[in-house]
């Protein structure tokens, strides 16, 4: 899997390649901790790339959630695939930040 992280003034992409399994995940959590991606206003998750997303994925996505929601910032998850849309809606992510196709 691989992270490209890209900065401006109102947000941070981290553009995702790969499958979001176990390992993936965990490589997220480190670069969101590294880089300090949760002082961003907006955190967006580009998944134009993402063809799987596991169970871990999740749970780092809800951890991402709540340190984004202490210090005020939002997130919002964008060119998710079908498959990987379907899945973070039964899972009700939608309920907790914005999910485009």
């Amino acid at each position: 899997m691989e992270i490209e992280i890209l900065r401006d003034t109102d947000r941070t992409v981290m553009k995702i390649r790969g499958k979001i399994d176990e390992k993936g995940s965990e490589q997220m959590k480190n670069r969101f901790h590294e880089e300090h991606l949760y002082t961003a206003p907006e955190l967006v998750f580009d998944f134009a790339d993402v063809d799987y997303v596991g169970s871990a994925c999740i749970g780092k996505l809800l951890l991402f959630y709540k340190k984004m929601f202490d210090s005020g910032g939002q997130i919002r998850i964008i060119n998710a695939s079908s498959v990987v849309y379907e899945l973070l809606i039964i899972v009700k992510l939608d309920d907790l930040f914005t999910i485009n196709k």
